[in-house]
């Protein structure tokens, strides 16, 4: 824990520094409020023990200005016994504990342990109020595909439990926010819910997250540091990427799920801690096992419930679910108009293989509606990525067994890819565009009502361009 001190007398300095040697206080010190600032200001320290007389600057002026602009640090401030009407003047300024003179260990102690328990506080909350809004922003595992419902039945009988759970898919299948409808079905649902990505973090810093440290485990290790075990005690922690987990910190997790033990990074103490441990991996863990690249028992550890997630390709009826629902929440975001697709963007859509899965398909969403101009509500197949179409084409082998159908729509999607182009090269213009190809205007202009090729929007676009 870093204290900063600002005091006009070398004697309190020297007495901070003497009787916090020691405790686990990294203490800084200052002569008179400004240097306090700038040394507040280089240092964020958690907190600041700030003296009431000071020549230039008053403690109540600093207090002041450090409780706006470094809302982080929490002010103690000093003041001779007797003056509570200036401590409470300080209080209305933004300190959060008086400390009285001629200083007493005892009292410094009591003061510093609040003022602790607030910090500590005031970071679970935090933590909890992010989580909450994550888990506000339409994490709703919405599925018309019937595995995926039998998933989400049986996700919520297991919900209830403590038992761990692994969530096997590819990237982009929608594992965590599976992990937070499990979350949600749980009795742990009022208590925090913490996502740690393992393949972001180096080892060290993971295992800081998780476990904490004790002041000067490692260089950067200035104060202690409670981690997520301890924090999040009575909720969830998503391991998401656990597959890169290496050996060591699989070793160290499997003492928490088997013991519900563990002990900061450069600490001997045993704390406890009641924790669920949700997982997720995108490759085969039991192919790593054979590799000897993941513990057996640690995979046996977390894995008591697994649910795998079906790629976006096996579960065809939820490509359109999930692309309406994407298309309505931006347009609401960007205050635009859009009612649906036409039959060629759907017929397209539904035909890519989507590698990405639904993180790609929510990626085209944004893109159409961000590009989407026209009032008539309608996204248009212009406003979708090319590379749909290509892949369409192509892919034959993705294509089911009626004959006439798969021919209308390949028909289809060469007609669109063929029109849209030519509209662009003679900018939206339908008469001109009907000469170059040989057609009468009035069937290309039919041809581009029923394909839902938005000839106006490519117009104002080309037309944009010019002026620009």
């Amino acid at each position: 824990m870093r204290i900063a001190v600002i005091d006009d007398d070398p004697d309190i300095l020297f007495w901070f520094q003497n009787k916090l040697k020691g405790e686990e206080y990294e203490v800084l010190t200052a002569p008179d409020a400004n240097s306090g600032y700038d040394l507040i200001a280089e240092h964020n320290p958690q907190i600041a023990l700030i003296d009431y007389v000071m020549p230039g600057m008053d403690g109540l002026e600093l207090t002041s200005r450090v409780a706006k602009d470094f809302p982080e640090t929490q002010v103690i401030f000093m003041t001779a016994h007797g003056s509570i009407e200036t401590a409470v003047k300080a209080m209305q300024n933004g300190a959060n504990e008086y400390l009285g003179k001629p200083l007493e260990l005892g009292d410094l102690q009591l003061k510093l342990r609040k003022v602790e328990e607030s910090i500590t506080l005031t970071r679970e909350n935090r933590l909890l109020r992010q989580q909450i809004q994550k888990l506000d922003k339409g994490d709703i595992f919405a599925t018309n595909n019937k595995d995926v419902q039998r998933l989400l039945h049986q996700a919520t009988n297991v919900a209830s439990t403590d038992s761990t759970i692994l969530i096997t898919g590819e990237n982009g299948t929608g594992k965590e926010v599976f992990a937070k409808y499990l979350y949600r079905h749980s009795s742990r649902s009022k208590a925090q819910f913490v996502v740690v990505n393992c393949a972001a973090l180096t080892e060290q810093l993971l295992e800081s997250e998780l476990f904490g440290h004790a002041k000067g485990s490692f260089t950067s290790a200035h104060s202690n540091h409670a981690g997520y075990f301890e924090i999040a005690d009575g909720g969830t922690i998503f391991l998401d990427e656990i597959a890169e987990l290496s050996p060591a910190m699989q070793v160290r997790l499997l003492r928490v799920l088997q013991e519900k033990e563990f002990s900061r990074v450069g600490e001997t103490k045993i704390r406890r801690t009641d924790i669920r441990i949700m997982s997720a991996s995108n490759r085969d863990l039991a192919k790593l096992i054979d590799e000897g690249k993941f513990r057996e028992d640690f995979y046996y550890r977390v894995n008591v419930f697994e649910f795998r997630l079906p790629p976006l390709r096996e579960r065809p009826e939820d490509i359109m679910l999930y692309f309406d629902m994407f298309v309505n929440d931006y347009a609401t975001q960007m205050n635009k108009s859009i009612t649906g697709v036409n039959e060629s963007v759907k017929q397209t859509l539904l035909g890519y293989r989507w590698p990405g899965n639904i993180r790609e398909l929510k990626n085209v969403a944004e893109r159409a509606s961000i590009l989407y101009e026209s009032d008539t509500g309608i996204i248009t197949h212009d406003l979708i990525p090319e590379r749909l179409g290509r892949q369409n084409s192509n892919n034959f082998e993705a294509m089911g067994s009626d004959f006439k159908l798969n021919k209308e729509q390949i028909i289809n999607k060469f007609e669109v890819s063929f029109i849209t182009k030519e509209l662009h090269k003679y900018r939206g213009n339908v008469a001109a565009t009907a000469r170059a190809i040989g057609v009468h205007p009035v069937f290309l202009r039919q041809k581009i009502s029923n394909l839902g090729i938005d000839a106006r929007s490519i117009r104002k676009r080309a037309n944009q361009v010019t002026n620009n």
